[in-house]
């Protein structure tokens, strides 16, 4: 079998955390790096959790030798490591293509003025990378993840109020492709439930988009009811679901203790809760496994036995302190 060697990444110094780029690509991993530095400064600020962090930024020639994720251009972060593409990727515009049949004039019109034509959505992805920095906080002492939606409902909050906060520009890049949800047919959609998001890889990124999507516009809405004391909570929830040893599945009970936001996303979620509903096989989406977990372990079960003397049941956090 012939052997693929892999070529070393170079280091890139100036940063409180190991940077490495793909060889000639220095500058651009500068840019991210000090925009991973000022997301960290934040939501370590917000989280009270410092995490280890490592950032590499890769072409697609060095991509696979330090991620799992098998499409290029796809920020992914595992085990401490945060990898983010040089630029353009090929599945960026496979992605738009897949929508390109469902999208009203309005829709395609907002997409070209926002993106340029033909579209690059580097832009966007650069909000993904905020996301996948927040994934940091999650896997600092995780094993495994009981729950991808409010996992992923819980990065997405960490991008929105970040992008609001402190980089405001990006907001328009990332709320283009958002919209998009509102023009894609949902009875084309074999999954639908929250708890079946982790089962929507198997079709592609189309439907695994669905779901991002709307809980991105989901983590908008609770991070203006909010603010960064709900991040914090729906973060400390996350976690004590993590670490029970047994935490079945989310109620809405649950979510209302720790806001009733969270119950009403429940309660208005388009695809429901129950079982996974069915709709008509359309043949959409990217023809390529997208792989998209949240670290070791991703979207399975809690590992038997007890942790750190972490019982059965999820605590929910102590009530939010009304403010002014």
């Amino acid at each position: 079998m012939a052997h693929t060697e892999v070529r070393p990444l170079t280091p890139v110094s100036g940063f409180p955390f190991p940077v490495h780029a793909s060889p000639g690509c220095e500058v651009r991993a500068e840019e991210l790096a000090a925009r991973t530095e000022r997301v960290i400064a934040w939501m370590t600020d917000a989280l009270h959790v410092a995490p280890e962090l490592r950032l590499n930024v890769a072409d697609a020639e060095d991509w696979s030798g330090v991620t799992d994720m098998q499409l290029y251009g796809m920020p992914r972060t595992i085990a401490g490591a945060t990898t983010v593409a040089v630029g353009e990727a090929p599945f960026y515009a496979e992605q738009l293509a897949s929508y390109e049949p469902h999208l009203s004039p309005a829709t395609r019109a907002n997409l070209r003025e926002e993106y340029g034509e033909p579209a690059s959505l580097v832009p966007y992805y650069e909000a993904v990378h905020v996301h996948e920095l927040t994934h940091l906080y999650h896997q600092q002492d995780w094993a495994s993840y009981p729950d991808l939606w409010l996992v992923e409902l819980h990065a997405n909050m960490g991008m929105v109020g970040y992008i609001a906060e402190m980089e405001p520009d990006m907001l328009p890049a990332m709320h283009a492709m958002t919209t998009v949800v509102y023009d894609l047919p949902v009875e084309a959609l074999r999954f639908r439930a929250l708890p079946d998001m982790e089962r929507a890889l198997e079709d592609g990124l189309f439907n695994y988009s669905w779901y991002f999507f709307h809980l991105t516009l989901a983590a908008e809405e609770l991070w203006e009811t909010g603010g960064t004391p709900l991040f914090r909570r729906l973060y400390e929830y996350v976690r004590a679901r993590q670490h029970a040893v047994a935490p079945g599945p989310v109620t809405r009970d649950e979510m209302w203790a720790v806001h009733p936001a969270l119950a009403q996303i429940m309660d208005e979620w388009p695809g429901g809760l129950g079982a996974a509903a069915s709709g008509g096989d359309v043949g959409v989406g990217v023809g390529v496994g997208v792989g998209v977990g949240v670290g070791a372990g991703a979207g399975a079960g809690a590992e038997g036995g007890e942790r750190d003397g972490v019982a059965d049941a999820v605590e929910v956090p102590a009530p939010l302190e009304p403010t002014d």
